[in-house]
């Protein structure tokens, strides 16, 4: 830790936006200090107030829990941190780490599960995602996005209730554009999704609605660095099969304890499954990479959306 003691933002004044990676690098300069000093974790419970246990001290690590101001600070004054430049850091990234995220007033439309997802998608370095019947939610526009959240409501007939589930989808369709300004980031997760061709050949919303989707991809395919789209052909089906038909690997970074995987329900977020356990990661991982050996190169992704779109033409 050459130079400043703390050095939690990394030579500039400007403090990590997100509440996550704020509570992830406080937790990553503790460990730091804690293990240069030759201490193991249970040589430090008990000799600062509020961590009284091994796997308190493993959370503030991990940044896994909410953390509190006092007990960081004592932590680092513990380790030998007692310089009021670097304790004003540690008590501004603890503040910022509070913060409540974005989607925090919308907790009616963003069920635990969903909270979850976009708690990952923010931390994570890399997110690998296959969808076998909707463009993924971080590459949907607007009208597309609307026509998939309504269909489930389509068959209402009493005039309360869907003035209700409009609202449902007005609020619903706020977060997900929201949810897109995480792949403008600076420091953007690489993004893959793969997409059966069965998505493109399905008209969601109408013909206009769909043409303009596949346009946004073919852009987003063509011009963001970051993204990296890829269309698995109907071909494909007759060599590999997927283990399911909508998941999302997230690689995280070494302190969050391994990669995780998203198995979703469709259109129904609140029942989605998160799977931890290596033997299941890797085998979504070997599907996904199976999968991805069989979606020809961007070019050719690039001339699929192109075959559909001018299929849409007026």
């Amino acid at each position: 830790m050459a130079g400043r003691a703390l050095g939690l933002v990394g030579g500039g004044d400007e403090l990590p936006s997100d509440p996550h990676a704020a509570a992830r690098l406080v937790g990553a300069v503790l460990r730091q200090h804690r293990v240069e000093r030759g201490l193991r974790l249970a040589d430090v419970v008990g000799q600062v107030p509020g961590i009284n246990s091994v796997s308190t001290l493993s959370r503030y690590e991990t940044g896994r829990t909410k953390l509190n101001e006092d007990t960081v600070v004592g932590l680092f004054r513990f380790y030998g941190t007692i310089d009021t430049a670097s304790l004003a850091e540690a008590r501004a990234l603890v503040k910022q780490s509070r913060k409540q995220e974005w989607w925090a007033p919308y907790q009616d439309v963003v069920p635990t599960a969903l909270s979850r997802l976009f708690a990952l998608e923010s931390v994570a370095t890399d997110i690998h995602t296959y969808q076998a019947f909707h463009v993924p939610g971080l590459l949907q526009t607007a009208d597309y996005a609307r026509a998939v959240m309504r269909a489930p409501h389509r068959k209402l007939v009493d005039a309360h209730a869907q003035r209700e589930s409009e609202e449902q989808v007005r609020r619903r369709l706020h977060v997900r554009m929201q949810r897109q300004h995480l792949l403008d980031q600076p420091h953007a997760p690489e993004y893959c999704a793969l997409i059966d061709e069965a998505v493109l050949n399905k008209p969601t919303g109408g013909r206009a609605v769909m043409r303009g989707q596949l346009r946004s991809l073919y852009n987003q395919a063509e011009n963001k660095t970051r993204i990296h789209i890829r269309i698995l052909p109907f071909a494909a089906a007759e060599q590999a099969t997927p283990l399911t038909s909508a998941m999302t690997i997230f690689k995280l970074p070494a302190e969050y304890g391994g990669d995780m995987v998203y198995v979703e329900t469709t259109n129904r977020p609140q029942a989605g499954t998160y799977l931890t356990d290596t033997d299941e990661v890797e085998a979504h991982r070997a599907s996904m990479e199976e999968l991805l050996t069989l979606a020809g190169t961007k070019d050719d992704t690039l001339g699929m959306l192109q075959t559909y779109i001018d299929k849409l033409a007026d």
